[in-house]
């Protein structure tokens, strides 16, 4: 990753990759607030909605694109609904972590945590209600893999190489 001088521009290159769909790490990125200066503080809020709403865009349409699966098999759409909110639940995990930001101001982190909260409720409520009509295995499948606890499952922490996962080999 290209070192981009002061926080703004430090900043400005994340947000744009995380728009994109990259993950980066943020480690080095300073904390939003008014100690940047009023002005830079207001455009990196606003280029941070911006980056959310372009990577959630992605995500809807990923989404959608995925629920294309179910017309190529109706015979399998059941199993291929789970496979497809799996994927969405995971492309979430990114969205759901920019809401809880440690280096944002709070009302910032509520009120992106709010809009991502609205959107997945509306795409469960979608799938739920396209499927009305559909076959009960289809709809238990969707109602049993929703989109809902993404919002607050936590990822398995990162295992550093090296370390041991508890369990001991016994030859």
């Amino acid at each position: 990753m290209l070192r981009t001088p002061g926080p703004y521009a430090a900043w400005k290159s994340w947000l744009e990759a995380f728009g994109r769909g990259e993950d980066l790490p943020f480690d080095h990125l300073p904390v939003i607030d008014e100690k940047m200066g009023p002005e830079m503080a207001d455009r990196l809020l606003r280029q941070v909605a911006e980056a959310f709403h372009q990577r959630q865009r992605r995500w809807s349409e990923a989404l959608r694109r995925d629920q294309q699966l179910l017309t190529m098999d109706p015979a399998r759409a059941a199993t291929t609904i789970a496979v497809v909110l799996g994927n969405a639940r995971t492309l979430l995990a990114p969205l759901r972590d920019l809401t809880e930001h440690p280096r944002f101001p709070a009302e910032l982190r509520k009120s992106l945590a709010e809009a991502l909260e609205q959107t997945v409720r509306s795409a469960q409520r979608s799938l739920e209600d396209s499927a009305r009509h559909a076959p009960i295995e289809l709809q238990s499948a969707i109602r049993m893999n929703s989109l809902v606890p993404a919002l607050t499952r936590k990822r398995p922490p990162a295992r550093t190489p090296g370390t041991t996962t508890g369990r001991r080999v016994i030859l």
